[in-house]
């Protein structure tokens, strides 16, 4: 078995921890960079976490685990058709800058996956130096401890196992990833980069003679573009929000309501309905409209507001209707603006802390594990 497929080797399991990082910062890339360029989507669609589940690409993964990262570069063109790529899912209608963003946020992850893998590389050398300085052994003794050579591979998942798997595994699969990402074919970040930027600048060029007529649609539809909600629920959902400024309740509620026709799962349009009632002091309607954004919002952000607005209003009591009615109007008499979604920066910023402890600990034990192997 091992003469036919040569690269199939348990050792190809210890690629696993690289693979899951990476993913992980190549997808995080993409997702904070569009976020802070304007796409709020990526909030929505749960990508702001650092759960490498959410970012992995599964037909990828296979890829390298059974061919090694040796044969990753070849075996991903066969997974083409099978879905190794994870292409962009953003919308150049969200962005201020349009296709020249998108061009950006596609570059971002393997900008993302390159500084990722040279700093596991930096680490590598950082700790070979510390072993060899500290142990006195040659540097060809340290390098099977942080690199694979295939007649030295470890047999068991031992000290020298672990530290491949987390030193030099770590650095060349991201690496890899860059490479394999930057290749401009359909799917990947190469080729989203290189259409939207020709994309733009065919833009900034018709944009300077007005009278050409408008091009066809042009192939960024290979983007996977991803669309918070149509337009005219949109454009409703704003008109609304003025008459409600304005204290034209009934008009605002007429468009709030058109708003969730076109979108029947538009959160902030049932909230500011809800609202829109209350400030009419009609607790009923109200009441419905804050329930219907919990039961159809599709962003968890609404359906937090919707049910402190529930809350807030079971508090109003209903026994004196003067005071009541005082209290409702109160309440609605502004509309809800602060409809974006945000990531959950705490758990973010928890997550990324406790996983710099636990690297510190583990490179810790490794270094202490192997300097003992090598002064053995």
């Amino acid at each position: 078995m091992e003469t036919l497929f040569p690269f199939l080797h348990w050792t190809n399991l210890l690629i696993i921890p690289g693979l899951l990082l990476g993913y992980t910062v190549h997808e995080l890339g993409h997702a904070l960079t569009a976020y802070f360029l304007g796409d709020f989507s990526q909030v929505e669609r749960g990508k702001i976490t650092l759960n490498p589940l959410v970012h992995v690409s599964w037909a990828g993964m296979v890829a390298f685990l059974v061919f090694g990262l040796d044969w990753a570069g070849f075996i991903a063109f066969l997974f083409f058709s099978l879905g190794w790529p994870k292409p962009l899912r953003v919308n150049p209608q969200n962005f201020k800058r349009g296709y020249l963003d998108v061009c950006l946020v596609a570059l971002s992850g393997p900008a993302a996956s390159l500084t990722f893998g040279l700093a596991g590389l930096m680490l590598t050398l950082v700790i070979a130096a510390t072993l060899v300085y500290t142990s006195g052994v040659s540097t060809d003794q340290v390098y099977p401890f942080l690199f694979r050579v295939d007649n030295t591979l470890p047999s068991t998942l031992d000290a020298q196992a672990l530290s491949i798997a987390f030193t030099g595994y770590i650095g060349v699969t991201s690496l890899w990833l860059t490479a394999i990402s930057l290749i401009p074919l359909p799917g990947l970040d190469g080729f989203a980069a290189l259409v939207s930027l020709i994309t733009f600048l065919r833009e900034r060029k018709r944009k300077a003679q007005p009278r050409q007529p408008a091009p066809a649609q042009h192939p960024l539809m290979l983007l996977n573009q991803y669309h918070r909600r149509n337009n005219a629920a949109d454009i409703h959902f704003k008109a609304g929000a003025e008459y409600h400024e304005a204290q034209q309740y009934e008009d605002a509620i007429a468009r709030y309501q058109q708003a969730i026709r076109n979108d029947s799962n538009f959160g902030p349009a049932y909230i500011n309905l809800g609202l829109a009632h209350l400030a009419q002091g009609n607790r009923q309607r109200a009441i419905q409209s804050f329930r219907g954004a919990v039961q159809r919002a599709d962003d968890k952000k609404s359906q937090e507001t919707a049910w402190q607005q529930l809350h807030e209003l079971s508090e109003i009591s209903p026994t004196n209707p003067e005071t009541a009615k005082e209290s409702m109007v109160e309440m609605g008499a502004a509309p809800w603006t602060d409809t974006q979604p945000r990531p959950n920066w705490v758990h973010l910023g928890l997550g990324s802390a406790a996983l710099f402890v636990c690297a510190l600990l583990l490179y810790g034990y490794l270094v202490t594990q192997l300097l003992g192997l090598l002064k053995a």
